[in-house]
C-alpha cells in the first residue's frame, strides 16, 4: 500500500511539476535584430578610440580583437587550451562573446583570470556539482547550481564590471530569436545561456521564456562584430568532428540536434576572420576523464593558427 501511494505520488509531481522557478528579471537583453542594427554606430565609436602617440605623430586607431566562444557541453574544456595558446603569445581580447557551454568560459576569461588560475578553478571542478535534480515537468534539473558555481569563481557581481567587455547568448523562445545578455549576474546569464531545453527548468524574464543560446548561435561571431570587434576568433568545439549517428533513439535524437544546429550556424562562424577547430571528441560516454587532453586540443588547435593571427593583426 505504501508503496502504491509512493508511486501515486510520484506520478502526480510529476504530472502538476514541482513549483521550480528560474525568475530573472535583473538581466538585461539586446535583442538580434536592435544590435545588427546599431553596430554601425558602434563600430563608428569604437573607430574613434585612438591611442595617444607623441606630440608630432599622427594617433593610430586601436583595433579590437573578439573572440567567440563556441557551445559544445564538456568540450567546453577546449577553450581553456585556446586562452593558454593566446596567453602565451601575449594576446588578449578586447570583446568576448560566448554561446552554452562557450559562456562558461567567455564569463571566466572576462573576469580578468590568468589560466593558471583558470586551470586551477576547472581542475577543482566536477560536473556533479552543477547537478540539482528535480521533479518537474519543466525540467530534470534546475541550472542553479551552475550560477552558484560561476558567482563563486568570478569575483564581479555584475557581466558590465568584467574586465572584457562580454556578451553571451540566449535563445527566446516566446519570440522565437537569439538574443545577447550584456547585464546582469554572471551566473545567472551563464546559467540562462546553458539552459538546454528539456533537461534544464527555462528562465523567466519579463514573460519571456529562455533557453540554451546553442539553439540558434552555436558560435556568436556576429555578436562579436556588432559589440566593436575588428578581427574575430571563433572557437567552434561542436561542429567539426561530429561522428555519423548510430541506430539508436538517443543517438539519433543527439546526431539530428547537432547537424540541424552546426548547419544553421554554418555561415556566421565561417565569417570569423580565424576558425579554430580543436581535432577532439569525447566518447559516446561522455566522458571526460582527462581533461588535459582536451585543453591540449584547444591549445594545439589555437598554436596551429597563431601565425595566421600575427599576420592578421599586422595588417590592421
Amino acid at each position: 500500500m505504501r508503496i502504491k501511494l509512493l508511486l501515486i505520488t510520484l506520478f502526480m509531481l510529476t504530472v502538476a511539476g514541482c513549483a521550480q522557478n528560474n525568475n530573472y528579471q535583473q538581466l538585461e537583453l539586446v535583442k538580434a535584430s536592435e544590435l545588427k542594427a546599431h553596430s554601425k554606430e558602434k563600430q563608428m565609436a569604437a573607430s574613434q578610440r585612438v591611442e595617444s602617440k607623441p606630440k608630432g605623430q599622427k594617433a593610430i586607431q586601436r583595433k579590437k580583437i573578439g573572440i567567440a566562444f563556441g557551445g559544445g557541453g564538456i568540450r567546453g574544456y577546449m577553450h581553456l587550451g585556446v586562452i593558454k595558446a593566446l596567453e602565451e603569445s601575449k594576446i588578449k581580447a578586447d570583446i568576448v562573446t560566448g554561446s552554452s557551454a562557450g559562456s562558461i568560459a567567455a564569463t571566466l576569461y572576462a573576469s580578468g583570470k590568468t589560466y593558471d588560475e583558470l586551470e586551477k578553478i576547472i581542475s577543482d571542478f566536477s560536473e556533479t556539482d552543477i547537478m540539482d535534480i528535480v521533479l518537474s515537468r519543466k525540467g530534470i534539473m534546475n541550472g542553479q547550481n551552475l550560477a552558484q558555481w560561476i558567482n563563486n569563481s568570478v569575483p564581479q557581481q555584475k557581466l558590465s564590471d568584467m574586465v572584457i567587455p562580454i556578451g553571451i547568448t540566449a535563445t527566446d523562445m516566446t519570440s522565437l530569436e537569439s538574443v545577447l545578455i550584456r547585464d546582469g549576474n554572471p551566473g545567472e546569464a551563464v546559467q540562462t545561456s546553458s539552459t538546454i531545453p528539456g533537461a534544464f527548468i527555462p528562465v523567466e524574464h519579463k514573460d519571456h521564456l529562455l533557453v540554451d543560446g546553442g539553439v540558434l548561435n552555436v558560435v556568436p561571431v556576429d555578436y562579436a562584430k556588432a559589440m566593436g570587434a575588428d578581427l574575430v576568433i571563433a572557437v567552434d568545439i561542436y561542429c567539426g568532428n561530429q561522428k555519423p549517428a548510430k541506430n539508436t533513439s538517443l543517438s539519433m535524437q543527439l546526431s539530428t540536434f547537432r547537424l540541424l544546429a552546426c548547419k544553421l550556424s554554418e555561415a556566421e562562424i565561417n565569417r570569423a576572420d580565424i576558425v579554430i577547430r580543436p581535432d577532439y571528441e569525447p566518447d559516446e560516454n561522455r566522458n571526460f576523464n582527462s581533461k588535459k587532453d582536451a585543453i591540449n586540443a584547444g591549445y594545439k588547435a589555437m598554436m596551429a593558427q597563431m601565425p595566421k593571427l600575427e599576420k592578421l593583426l599586422k595588417e590592421l
